[in-house]
């Protein structure tokens, strides 16, 4: 699993347009008006690990790989990022998923990336998963996640309540995906006087349009457009269910 998430983190740095660490300058730029703003784009990228298709993974149904967000640009107010250079940034992690009877899943997910570590977990509950004569209808779902992240400039906990639907039709599967981000970031380590133990929430909606497709057995692509508090982006994964 580390290594799938390394192989992910590579990709993402490759790309010219992602930043090659987006949280380098935190400590130098920290102010106490800053640390909302910046919550709530990191929490935008958090909720979109914790984001999926409708369908729940079903018992005794199991799922592992990779899931990755792109934001491609700061928010407008974000300016611990703005003013470092940073446009397009995003966050892999390494995720897995088991699903248990009564149409619930358990997922984790987390990675060490850019001087963190972070982990996070949650509940999936199938409000509707259709069956073989039922594939037209659309599934849906609803998820709670919680995540931690530690970083040697500050730390954040964050949470997610994510709602889905997704229409299981062979090899394509569209999904349509709505969440609300809450993230309170602490200040670890900052160079301006007064900064240091400060604390800030946010709270951020998410919208995502995309599609599953299984191109051989057991291999799940995922991708999507994602809007995050009105910011543009991309949703990324890579796996596979058994």
């Amino acid at each position: 699993m580390k290594t799938l998430s390394s192989v992910i983190a590579a990709l993402l740095l490759l790309s010219p347009a992602v930043h090659a660490d987006p949280f380098a300058d935190f400590q130098t730029r920290a102010r106490s008006e800053l640390i909302k703003p910046f919550a709530l784009d990191l929490g935008g990228l958090l909720g979109s690990a914790s984001a999926h298709t409708g369908r729940t993974i079903g018992f005794p149904g199991f799922w592992a790989g990779i899931v990755a967000g792109v934001q491609t640009q700061p928010d407008k107010d974000n300016l611990i990022l703005r003013n470092a250079g940073v446009k397009a940034f995003g966050l892999p992690m390494v995720e897995v998923g088991v699903g248990l009877p009564f149409k619930v899943d358990v997922v984790a997910h987390g990675v060490k990336a850019y001087d963190a570590s972070i982990f996070g977990a949650g509940l999936r509950y199938g409000l509707y998963r259709t069956e073989l004569l039922t594939t037209f209808l659309p599934n849906l779902s609803v998820s709670a996640f919680a995540d931690r992240v530690n970083h040697k400039y500050f730390s954040a906990t964050h949470g997610s309540f994510n709602a889905a639907a997704t229409w299981d039709l062979p090899i394509v599967k569209p999904f349509l995906a709505a969440g609300l981000d809450i993230t309170r970031v602490k200040v670890g380590s900052a160079s301006t006087a007064g900064v240091t133990g400060l604390t800030a929430t946010a709270r951020g909606s998410r919208y995502s349009l995309g599609a599953e497709l299984s191109p051989f057995p057991f291999a799940r692509v995922r991708g999507a457009y994602t809007v995050r508090h009105g910011r543009p982006g991309f949703d990324f994964g890579l796996g596979a269910a058994f």
